[in-house]
């Protein structure tokens, strides 16, 4: 579970054996035809064979041929200009690296995201030219290359998208349990907090940022899976949907036990009764169906059982459960309470061709002038393979400082374990022919692995491409080369995120804060508009949003270094992160309830939404600005955690931002 929260999360919900073996006939191919012809430079079409693998984005035949075929035609002009560029010697290498680095960085977006995804196509280009540069040939010889590329990219395209498309229902399935279990564990953690002799705060804290966290997560990334790799499939979507209710429902739950007494022993009883149901849910979602028989009969006997509960909050939470689950046999509506919490995505929605924000301009000069000056190092001290530094500074490189430390960990953690394979593999010094059939079942695993995660994809891409580099061009002593050129372009990357552009913390926490303080405010808001409306629509993709922004601040947080006053700079924010939750549950809790007055509830959410602005804006400018003042009623549960954030707001405004009273303000 910390893992979900992090930048490069662990998703073995998507590994995709069947997607391995695809590119591994096509990479075996490839390099069976180079050694056979006597063609050497065939392989580097194996070479493109891989990388088109890694760009291949999921989905439908069409949806996936249009991007692998940009990065077939992209990544084969500029392998030909590149190495044609290098031909002229090092100033004109180093000037065709700089330009064409720097148009495919360019090219890349930086869309936050819940967890590995497939690999970009200008990404990939641009490791094609650090490779292109390191290949220097003459015009007709730089042609032959690009046309080599483009062939081993076709030879992809053609199994993946006619010969052998994807027809596998495995990833749909696996994500539905993973998010279920997830789910499971959250209920569990909750009854084992409730039955606690005493209270404890720190398992309560791991509670509301771990455990919720991870679910949250994990549902987030299953309608990435369901857009992208399921091409918007109902039945799917729903239940994901469906888990997203029984998301909100367990987040009320906990709000409400931490406010109150422990459970009633009858009450303890349904949830235990709605842990066994969503056992059975899960070993139904895992033989391939979606509900049955009996999970439905045990869902309306739990519905019915917590009509009856005495308590009206815990009583309703359940029930709403029970529906929730009831729901999942049908795909083409649900229930009011359980509408569907966004519109399915289609692949082509997911595209947005937009201009390059600062963000990317920025991380291209960056990345542009940290791969130059690995490139520049390499030739000046003679370094043997210097291309492998220069392409792990292109990778490791993120626009956030603390994004690419991590990638840095992960990356050096794979090298160290794919290097020792490669030193068991290379004993003996293997024949053309044997390298050939090691290099198969690694590149089974490289692709299999690579929406999995980035470490465990390292693990076997390092042995694949120490193999492939002594088939094409045979070196001595490839692990130190491997280790001294892995150490290089880290520390490259490194320094060029500290020097250029460096990321500026008051501005990336303030942003993350503010989306964060919006999108829970909204969320407040939206359940005071709804609670007198059937569609719920809005309210639960407002309660994603929340959910969204809240796990991002978070992840921001933690990279933070506070400098001076960090005690209290620290406590502060962490007292703005618990604020956010306990408005998020505070919502959930009377979105289940949801039975004031309609007239003093539109005033409620003006309120709020007034609040939110006010907040905004002093994260904004870091000063303390006079807030809006509050409604004298209701004055309940969810009016109190916005006050709360509002003074936790302003309290982390004068330790972190040292914020001044202006005219007018007040502390």
């Amino acid at each position: 579970m910390w893992t979900e929260g992090q930048a490069y999360a662990v998703a073995p919900e998507q590994l995709d054996i069947i997607d391995g073996v695809r590119a591994a006939i096509s990479i075996g191919l490839l390099l069976a035809c180079a050694i056979g012809f006597d063609l050497p430079d065939l392989a580097f079409g194996a070479v493109a064979a891989f990388w088109t693998c890694l760009c291949d984005p999921f989905g439908g035949s069409w949806s996936r041929f249009q991007p692998m075929a940009k990065f077939a035609v992209l990544g084969a002009i500029v392998f030909a200009l590149s190495s044609f560029g290098a031909h002229f010697g090092t100033v004109a290498a180093t000037a065709t690296l700089f330009a064409l680095v720097a148009l495919c960085c360019l090219g890349r977006s930086y869309v936050p995201a819940f967890g590995p995804g497939p690999a970009q196509g200008s990404f990939i280009s641009a490791i094609a030219v650090v490779i292109g540069v390191s290949t220097p040939r003459p015009l007709e010889g730089a042609v032959e290359l690009g046309g080599y590329f483009l062939l081993g990219a076709a030879v992809t395209i053609v199994i993946s998208t006619l010969i052998w498309p994807n027809h596998t229902n495995a990833p749909g399935r696996l994500m539905l349990v993973m998010i279920y279990t997830r789910l499971r564990t959250m209920l569990s953690a909750l009854i084992d907090l409730d039955q606690a002799p005493v209270t404890d705060s720190a398992a309560w804290l791991q509670y509301e940022t771990l455990t919720r966290r991870a679910v949250r997560i994990a549902i987030e990334r299953g309608r990435q899976i369901v857009a992208r790799r399921l091409l918007g499939n109902k039945s799917h979507g729903h239940a994901v949907d469906v888990a997203a209710r029984l998301f909100a429902v367990l987040i009320a739950l906990g709000q409400h036990r931490k406010g109150s007494e422990k459970f009633a022993g009858d009450d303890v009883l349904l949830l235990r009764d709605l842990d066994e149901l969503l056992r059975q849910v899960i070993d139904c979602l895992d033989s391939g169906a979606m509900t049955s028989d009996p999970i439905n009969q045990k869902a309306s006997l739990l519905y019915s059982w917590a009509s009856e509960s005495p308590n009206k909050v815990f009583g309703r939470c359940i029930a709403g459960s029970a529906i929730a689950l009831i729901s999942l046999a049908g795909t083409s509506s649900s229930p009011p309470r359980q509408e569907s919490e966004s519109k399915r995505v289609s692949p082509r929605t997911l595209r947005k061709p937009t201009m390059p924000s600062s963000v990317v301009w920025q991380q291209a000069l960056r990345v542009t002038t940290a791969v130059t000056a690995c490139h520049l190092i390499g030739i000046c001290f003679d370094v043997t393979l210097s291309y492998w530094g220069t392409i792990a500074t292109l990778v490791v490189m993120q626009p956030a400082f603390g994004n690419t430390w991590a990638r840095v960990i992960e990356r050096a953690t794979g090298t160290l374990l794919g290097g020792l394979l490669a030193a068991i593999l290379l004993m003996g010094s293997p024949g053309d022919v044997m390298m050939t059939l090691m290099i198969v079942p690694l590149a089974v695993a490289v692709i299999a692995l690579r929406t999995v995660n980035y470490a465990l994809f390292m693990i076997f891409l390092t042995p694949m491409f120490m193999l492939l580099s002594d088939l094409i061009r045979p070196a001595d002593d490839l692990i130190l080369l491997r280790a001294v050129n892995e150490s290089l372009g880290a520390l490259f990357g490194v320094v060029a995120s500290i020097l250029v552009f460096p990321t500026n913390e008051r501005v990336a926490i303030s942003d993350a804060l503010r989306a964060a303080v919006s999108a829970n405010m909204s969320f407040a808001a939206s359940v005071l508009r709804s609670s007198h409306r059937s569609d719920l629509t809005e309210t639960a993709k407002a309660q994603a949003d929340a959910g969204v922004g809240s796990s991002r601040a978070e992840v921001a947080a933690a990279g933070l270094s506070f400098g001076k006053g960090a005690a209290a700079s620290a406590d502060s924010l962490k007292g703005i992160l618990s604020a956010l939750r306990n408005v998020c549950g505070a919502s959930a809790v009377f979105e289940i309830l949801g039975n004031g007055d309609p007239g003093i509830d539109r005033q409620r959410a003006d309120h709020y939404q007034a609040m939110s602005s006010a907040l905004e804006m002093q994260l904004r400018t870091w000063t303390l600005r006079d807030l809006p003042k509050p409604l004298t009623d209701p004055g309940d549960a969810l009016d109190q955690a916005v006050a709360d954030l509002a003074l936790a707001v302003q309290a982390f405004i004068r330790s972190y931002g040292r914020g001044s009273k202006i005219p007018g303000g007040h502390s």
